[in-house]
């Protein structure tokens, strides 16, 4: 597997904390070489809406306890986000970190017992997409948290989504390869349509002396930049994010935003709205929201 953060390949997915089961390759069979510009141009249905939501276990609100009133903001932002997509989106797209390239079995639960709540998730219905310029992805056998706590707020919305598409990317992946992803997952939708892309994750874990990574002076600059970033509606301006530095500041989110970034890069202007932007337990945990003008 090549260094953290580099273009060089997209690594085929091996077994990690997450039950991930290989599935054979498509016929023929995909390059595993995966450079930014692996996806050919060609007719891109519209990406016409995205948002940008954190996946601390807290948002379940049998975790929070004693907080749960203290994350009322964050969850209201992200249900607001999540509604906004769904609403201008015929297909929906889910993205987060995990264990490796894959996508879940359409039944897989997503738990949270490890976490203290007997709560366990699915996501809504499924479709396959056709990824030409990419390996086969792995199957996950259970939902790792990006992925459980999308499928746990699209269970909290009013009208959730009747196609999904959900898909995890390594922390191993360099900016070229994740935005060949997302313009391949957002490129995939067969019948055409109004695509809507949800990006789970993380900002820096090191912005107070009590956070996991405890403190790092970089990382309110670097969340900064991010929330700008979809603010000014430039989400292009996110493939510069150094995955060196966005290693060291414990960034889970950073692969799904380049993802997100890539996705947007053929299409028209996007609108920009930062919606929550805060850091309660030294987390940053942003939620942002790009639409099509």
């Amino acid at each position: 597997m090549p260094p953290e953060g580099t273009d060089a390949t997209l690594p085929h997915p091996s077994p990690g904390p997450v039950a991930a089961e290989a599935i054979p390759p498509r016929s023929p069979p995909t390059p595993a070489t995966v450079p930014a510009e692996a996806v050919p141009p060609g007719p891109h249905p519209p990406l016409v809406a995205a948002a940008v939501l954190p996946h601390p276990p807290l948002l379940v609100g049998e975790l929070a306890g004693g907080a749960a009133a203290e994350l009322d903001p964050l969850r209201a932002a992200c249900s607001r986000a999540l509604s906004a997509v769904l609403g201008a989106a015929d297909l929906i797209v889910v993205v987060g970190g995990g264990p490796a390239w894959a996508v879940p079995w359409p039944s897989a639960p997503g738990s949270f017992r490890p976490y203290g709540a007997d709560v366990e998730v699915t996501l809504p219905a499924q479709v396959d997409l056709d990824l030409p310029g990419l390996p086969a992805p792995a199957r996950l056998g259970e939902l790792p948290l990006s992925l459980a706590v999308a499928a746990h707020l699209l269970a909290g919305v009013d009208a959730p989504p009747s196609r999904v598409v959900a898909a995890t990317v390594p922390p191993s992946l360099g900016p070229g390869a994740a935005a060949a992803i997302g313009h391949a997952l957002t490129g995939g939708h067969p019948a055409g349509g109004r695509v809507g892309l949800v990006a789970m994750g993380d900002l820096s874990a090191c912005r107070t002396e009590r956070a996991p990574g405890a403190f790092r002076p970089g990382a309110a600059g670097f969340d900064a930049s991010v929330a700008e970033a979809l603010r000014s509606g430039k989400p292009e301006r996110l493939l510069d994010l150094d995955p060196t530095q966005a290693g060291e500041l414990l960034v889970a989110g950073r692969v799904p935003l380049q993802v997100l970034a890539g996705a947007c890069d053929r299409g028209p202007p996007m609108r920009g709205q930062v919606l929550y932007d805060d850091a309660p337990y030294g987390v940053g945990y942003l939620v942002a929201l790009l639409t099509a003008p």
